[in-house]
């Protein structure tokens, strides 16, 4: 590890944060592919998005506790298990840039059909989809969650065809991380493969900008119209899929 990837590294966690208080959701899609470009092993970048993700979004349920939408949240929770261990038994067994490439993909294809189909913001809030749509959600996010760290994509795009609304997308978003990310870090070390201390040496040096980029963006989101948000949401899915997928391809 060395200083340029420790300063360089701090400077894409800072940015990532700030992205992440704002949409809910685009630390890990935005780190992921930066870190791999700086040269960073997959599973040290991990469990750093996932414990920093975990860490920011414990702020945004306490702030957000009574917007959240316990049903779909709790579905969303569920179906995280499964995909978790499923994910924790075979990612010894696939392809890192496999788990990477497909994850991208799925992520960009989804995300543009939402874009070139919006949804009609009359019908904000009044669209549900049906509980096993949660829970697949949960399920894939959970898997992608615990290989990638990528747990954002599936949920972004149930939370966006149902067209909910900013404050509450926010809040059902962070009960899922929370949560998600915890069962992830616990399998993770129980697997027994991190290097504690070289982990502990990036979180040591990137949290701090983390919690700040993070505690900004909130501060900036409630101030989001529910529209562009959701443009941008959308977009950000897009833009680090397609860098994921290529950053993957070329390295």
């Amino acid at each position: 590890m060395t200083a340029l990837q420790l300063v360089a590294g701090g400077v894409v966690v800072l940015g990532a944060g700030l992205l992440g208080g704002v949409t809910g959701f685009g630390f890990s899609l935005v780190c992921t592919p930066l870190l791999l470009l700086l040269g960073l092993g997959l599973t040290d970048i991990v469990v750093v998005n996932l414990t920093i993700g975990l860490l920011t979004r414990l702020a945004s349920v306490a702030r957000l506790h009574r917007s959240v939408h316990r049903r779909r949240a709790g579905d969303l929770v569920a179906g995280s298990v499964p995909g978790l261990l499923v994910g924790y038994l075979v990612r010894d067994w696939v392809s890192g840039d496999v788990l990477k490439v497909a994850a991208g993909g799925v992520a960009v294809v989804v995300a543009a059909q939402l874009l070139l189909r919006p949804a009609d913001p009359r019908r904000a809030g009044r669209v549900r989809a049906p509980r096993l749509a949660a829970g697949t959600a949960g399920l894939l996010g959970g898997f992608l969650g615990i290989t990638t760290s990528l747990n954002g994509p599936p949920p972004v795009v149930l939370l966006s065809r149902e067209n909910v609304a900013p404050r509450q997308f926010v809040a059902d978003l962070a009960v899922y991380f929370v949560v998600c990310n915890g069962l992830a870090l616990v399998l993770i070390g129980l697997a027994g493969d991190v290097d504690v201390g070289r982990v502990g040496l990036l979180l040591a040096c990137w949290l701090p900008g983390g919690l700040v980029g993070n505690a900004l963006g909130n501060s900036w989101a409630e101030r989001v119209p529910h529209g562009p948000f959701r443009l941008m949401t959308l977009g950000l899915v897009v833009v680090t899929g397609l860098a994921t997928v290529v950053s993957t391809l070329v390295g």
